[in-house]
C-alpha cells in the first residue's frame, strides 16, 4: 500500500509541474490563466491531500508506525504543493489588483500554532526546534485570516529552508490594543545589505536562495503586498547574535476576549 501511495504522489507531482509549465505560457491571457490554473491545479492537489488524510485517519485500515510517518511526510509535501499553487494564484491577483481582503475576527495564536505544527514535520529532517514565544491567552484580531496565515507560513518555511541544522527557530508575538508585532528568527547565513534592500521585490532572490531550486522569488513579494494592504510594515534584518529575522507590524484592533467574541458571533455582529 505504501508503494502505491508513493507512486501516486510522484505521479501527482509530475502532472502538477507539467501543468505549471503549460500555464506559464498563458500568463498574459489574464482571466483564462487564473480560471484554468485554479481548476486544473488546486482540485487534484486538494483531492490528494484528502486521500492522504483518509489513510492517516485509518479509514482503510491501521497503518504501521513507519507507514504512518511516511504518509505524513507525503502529506506535508502535498501541502507544500498546495501552497505553491496558492502562491502563483495570489501573485496573479496581486498583479491584477484583484486581491481583496476578507476580514474576520480570529485568534492569531491558533493560526500560528497551526502553521507551527505543519512546519515541524519538515524541520524534523534538519533537527530544528521551532519555538513560539508569547505571553497571552489569546490574540483576537480583525484581519484576513487566510492571507495573514500565508505570510506566517512563508516566514517559517524560509526559516526552515535556510536555517542551519540542529538550531532553534523562534517565533515571537507581541500585542497591544491597536497593534500586533510578529517575527521569525533563525540562525543562518546573514543576508547581505544589497539583498536586504531588494528582498521584498518580485522574483528577488538572495545569494542564499539561489542554491534553493524550490524558491520562486514570489513568497516575500506577496507577503509584503498582504501586509501593505493591512496598513502594516514588513521587514528583514540581521542580528549580531547570528539570527536572521523576518517580521511585520500591523495596526489591528485587539479588544475582545474569547467570551466577548462568542457573544458577538452569536449575535451575528462579527463574521466567523
Amino acid at each position: 500500500m505504501l508503494y502505491i501511495v508513493t507512486s501516486l504522489f510522484i505521479l501527482f507531482i509530475s502532472i502538477q509541474f507539467g501543468l505549471i509549465l503549460k500555464y506559464k505560457k498563458l500568463y498574459n491571457s489574464n482571466q483564462s490563466f487564473i480560471a484554468n490554473i485554479s481548476h486544473d491545479l488546486k482540485t487534484p492537489v486538494r483531492a490528494q491531500i484528502n486521500i492522504l488524510n483518509f489513510l492517516l485517519n485509518g479509514k482503510f485500515g491501521k497503518l504501521l508506525p513507519e507507514q504512518y510517518e511516511m504518509i505524513k511526510l507525503t502529506s506535508v509535501s502535498s501541502k507544500y504543493m498546495s501552497n505553491l499553487v496558492n502562491t502563483i494564484v495570489t501573485n496573479y491577483q496581486c498583479n491584477e489588483q484583484n486581491l481583496i481582503l476578507n476580514k474576520s475576527t480570529f485568534d492569531l495564536i491558533d493560526v500560528i500554532e497551526d502553521v507551527k505544527k505543519e512546519a515541524e514535520y519538515i524541520a524534523f529532517d534538519k533537527n530544528q526546534n521551532i519555538i513560539f514565544k508569547h505571553s497571552y491567552d489569546n490574540c483576537l484580531i480583525c484581519a484576513d485570516k487566510l492571507q495573514i496565515k500565508r505570510v506566517i507560513t512563508n516566514f517559517l518555511s524560509n526559516a526552515v529552508t535556510y536555517g542551519f541544522k540542529n538550531t532553534d527557530i523562534v517565533m515571537e508575538l507581541k500585542q497591544t490594543k491597536s497593534r500586533i508585532s510578529f517575527c521569525v528568527k533563525d540562525k543562518s547565513n546573514p543576508i547581505c545589505q544589497k539583498d536586504l534592500k531588494s528582498i521584498f521585490r518580485k522574483f528577488s532572490k538572495t545569494s542564499n536562495s539561489k542554491y534553493n531550486n524550490e524558491s520562486t522569488g514570489l513568497g516575500l513579494y506577496i507577503s509584503k503586498r498582504i501586509i501593505d494592504m493591512h496598513n502594516g510594515k514588513i521587514y528583514a534584518k540581521n542580528l549580531s547574535s547570528g539570527f536572521v529575522v523576518f517580521g511585520f507590524n500591523i495596526r489591528v484592533p485587539v479588544v475582545y476576549d474569547r467570551i466577548q467574541l462568542k457573544c458577538l458571533q452569536k449575535a451575528k455582529l462579527l463574521k466567523y
